[in-house]
């Protein structure tokens, strides 16, 4: 048994039944050539072998008066594999249209706490031959960074490969690894000693993270340059949520956003988030509820690098900044500018600080949704800021499942009472995909943003056409 770590059980804490915290990755195989039916009953039985489910995937959360009443986590003795993984088939035609329509439908329904809290879906019956894996888990296992890890880690980058493993199973390459030895407790002197000087360090560390956060807070206040929690315009956007969702998503090439970021001065990341700013002017606009100022966005940032290739791990270690999306602007050009400005200067911000300084910053940008997801707790007039998104890269080489190449890869993130859009940006081989997920009852139409994703992303593209070419 083990204590959840704080950032890891506040997702226990706040979820209810309309704002369920846990998140799904779609993706969409390719069959390997020259397979027949026997592949998802191969493919079937890889998956569910219970000898090899990574510890962290044994763990279902507990809370008793024996854990203080706090969340830990304690090993599933009686793990059933058929129960998390389950094969399915799409009804007829079997579109693509069926299958994000399939996703909206689990994403709705919470995890069962009684077990492990994670679940996936082997769905058959696409029209064009391929097949997809719907893996679902919880927050408070992963972030979103180590999350794509364990989606990659278990995948080949050789077609002709057959020792691929789905992300909950032991890869083949670690099951002959020793197991780690287990550290020895810690005597009652030392418990002392090592809480006297992490109180120490927390006290220095909360010092210059107090100094850097009233620096910040002055220059904002000054200079009107960054953006606060709780500046962000009411929208409809931040109303109550459903427990219905709805999700859609498309994918770019990113050389398109890569040519108006080297035009621009800019990255991609800052394009794709313009991109979402234009999408949701002009969708809220269509709406007849565009605000008269910006709309704020909370944009997740890892706290250990984003190199998806690295080694799987558990846990959440992710921060937070808040940008003005420029959705009050027609220039496309001046959002872009806009948001290339704020985010310049968050990440200056971010990399000035300690972690734990960054982790203080993060709760003042995210805090306040997260609280707004309690039941009981008194709601804000204004919102924290009015959507989250996200950017989470994987690898430009393709992938493949024992032959089977890995063709599209979808994020279905985390909708939270009071923040009724989540847009998360996925980047895998030349795309990058967005992925919109909503409450159905708050944003209808959804689907109409990614028509305007695309339309704002033309629309840079032409504003760029009469800029220099970069130099240097």
């Amino acid at each position: 048994m083990r204590l959840i770590a704080p950032m890891d059980a506040i997702y226990l804490w706040t979820e209810t039944t309309n704002s369920p915290t846990h998140v799904i990755a779609l993706q969409i195989f390719k069959p390997r050539p020259g397979s027949g039916p026997e592949l998802m009953e191969e493919i079937y039985a890889e998956m569910t072998d219970p000898a090899l489910v990574k510890p962290t995937f044994k763990r279902k959360p507990e809370r008793s008066l024996t854990t203080g009443r706090q969340w830990a986590w304690v090993e599933d003795d009686d793990m059933d594999m058929t129960v998390h993984v389950r094969r399915t088939a799409l009804p007829h035609p079997g579109r693509i249209r069926e299958l994000l329509e399939y996703v909206s439908t689990i994403h709705s329904t919470v995890l069962d706490r009684g077990r492990p809290l994670w679940e996936a879906r082997l769905v058959e019956g696409l029209q064009d031959g391929r097949f997809a894996l719907c893996t679902k888990l919880h927050h408070s296992l992963f972030d979103g960074v180590r999350i794509g890890r364990h989606l990659l880690g278990g995948l080949a980058t050789d077609p002709a490969a057959r020792d691929s493993t789905a992300p909950w199973i032991i890869p083949v390459r670690h099951r002959n690894r020793p197991p780690r030895p287990a550290e020895p407790e810690p005597s009652t002197l030392q418990r002392g000693r090592n809480l006297a000087g992490s109180a120490g360090s927390m006290g220095t560390s909360l010092a210059s993270s107090v100094k850097a956060l009233a620096d910040a807070s002055l220059e904002a206040l000054r200079k009107g340059t960054t953006t606060l929690p709780f500046t962000a315009p009411n929208s409809i956007l931040n109303g109550p949520v459903g427990s219905a969702r709805r999700f859609a998503g498309d994918a770019w090439k990113v050389a398109r956003l890569k040519a108006v970021a080297a035009k621009t001065g800019s990255t991609i990341n800052d394009v794709g988030m313009a991109m979402c700013g234009g999408a949701l002017r002009y969708y809220l606009t269509e709406l007849g509820e565009l605000p008269s100022t910006g709309l704020v966005a909370c944009a997740p940032v890892s706290l250990t690098g984003t190199d998806g290739s690295t080694g799987p791990k558990e846990g959440n270690a992710i921060g937070a900044v808040l940008a003005n999306l420029g959705t009050d602007l027609e220039d496309p050009l001046e959002r872009l500018r806009r948001i290339n400005s704020e985010m310049h200067r968050n990440k200056r911000l971010m990399s000035d600080v300690d972690p734990f300084t960054a982790t203080l910053i993060s709760g003042a940008a995210m805090g306040g949704a997260l609280l707004g997801s309690v039941p009981g707790i008194p709601k804000s007039p204004k919102p924290p800021f009015n959507v989250v998104i996200s950017n989470v890269p994987m690898t430009k080489k393709s992938l493949f499942y024992s032959g089977c190449e890995l063709d599209a890869f979808y994020p279905v993130s985390v909708v939270l009472e009071g923040q009724a859009l989540n847009m998360t940006l996925v980047g895998y081989r030349d795309e990058v995909a967005i992925g919109l997920t909503g409450c159905r009852r708050t944003l209808p139409h959804l689907q109409r943003l990614l028509i305007h994703l695309e339309t704002a992303l033309t629309d840079l593209e032409k504003a760029v056409v009469a800029l220099p070419e970069p130099t240097g």
